[in-house]
């Protein structure tokens, strides 16, 4: 009986030994020259801890009683840093254009702010609204001097911006940005379906610029407030069959082939696109 207690001991202690083994193995070796780049950049952190994403090396730390994540490519470049930090940690700037929004009334539940190399630094902060049984979340993107970059729906509860990584703009696309939008900065890149889609910063405005798979662009755009409309846009408007309609949201577009104003209208149920140009003309 003693052998058979000794024996089962024995096969548990081999077992809680490959566990933890295995947890050593899981911890990833990383490259000396991704260490000495965050050392140099992050020298006061503490709690430092390594994981890896995407091919990147990842390292979770503590710096000034904040959260944060740095994140490495191999060869010990930078590419993103994210830092949880509280709402009073905003830039006043941040804090008044929120507290000014469409969402002031919601709860606040986290505050990221996102640092890339060459790219503007943006404040990330995600809001709920419970209503009736339902939960709505979303993901408020400002930059620094308040300008609401975007709103977009928080549909997976995740706070990981791994799709905000910065990526390698071709050369014949930023001199056409820096050219026609000078002084702009870069928010964010995306490639969808063949086209490349580049987020800026451009005279205090959130803009989208458009480029096709070649490269060559195809429309930029940005939201305008109805209030700032044009009389020529809201005369043409008065004055069309969508009289009765009202605004719920409008963009102008700037193209190769001419500007427009998109907007889009309602009246009851029925919902409809309508362009024109600056001139009021439909098109």
């Amino acid at each position: 009986m003693k052998l058979k207690i000794y024996s089962a001991l024995m096969a548990l202690m081999c077992v809680i030994g490959l566990q933890s083994c295995s947890d050593d193995d899981n911890r990833p070796a990383v490259p000396q020259e991704a260490q000495r780049a965050f050392a140099e950049k992050y020298p006061s952190a503490t709690q430092v801890e390594w994981e890896t994403k995407s091919g990147y090396y990842v390292a979770d730390f503590h710096d000034n009683s904040y959260e944060a994540s740095a994140w490495f490519s191999p060869d010990g470049v930078w590419h993103m840093t994210e830092t949880d930090i509280p709402f009073a940690g905003l830039p006043e700037l941040v804090k008044s254009a929120f507290e000014q929004s469409e969402y002031m009334s919601w709860t606040v539940d986290d505050v990221d702010k996102l640092e890339r190399p060459d790219m503007e630094t943006i404040y990330i902060i995600e809001v709920e609204k419970k209503s009736q049984g339902s939960e709505q979340e979303m993901d408020l993107y400002y930059s620094a001097e308040g300008i609401l970059i975007k709103a977009v729906a928080d549909m997976d509860g995740g706070n990981d911006h791994e799709d905000l990584l910065p990526s390698q703009l071709p050369e014949i696309i930023l001199a056409f940005i820096n050219e026609k939008y000078p002084g702009s900065r870069l928010v964010e890149t995306d490639m969808e379906h063949g086209m490349i889609e580049v987020e800026i910063i451009h005279d205090n405005l959130s803009k989208d610029v458009l480029f096709d798979k070649d490269n060559n662009w195809v429309s930029t755009s940005w939201d305008i407030h109805r209030s700032d409309l044009p009389a020529t846009i809201t005369q043409a408007l008065a004055e069309s069959q969508y009289s009765a309609y009202t605004i719920d949201d409008a963009e102008y577009f700037e193209t190769p082939q001419g500007n427009y104003y998109l907007l889009e209208l309602e009246e009851g149920e029925a919902e409809v696109k309508v362009k024109i140009d600056p001139s009021g003309k439909f098109i």
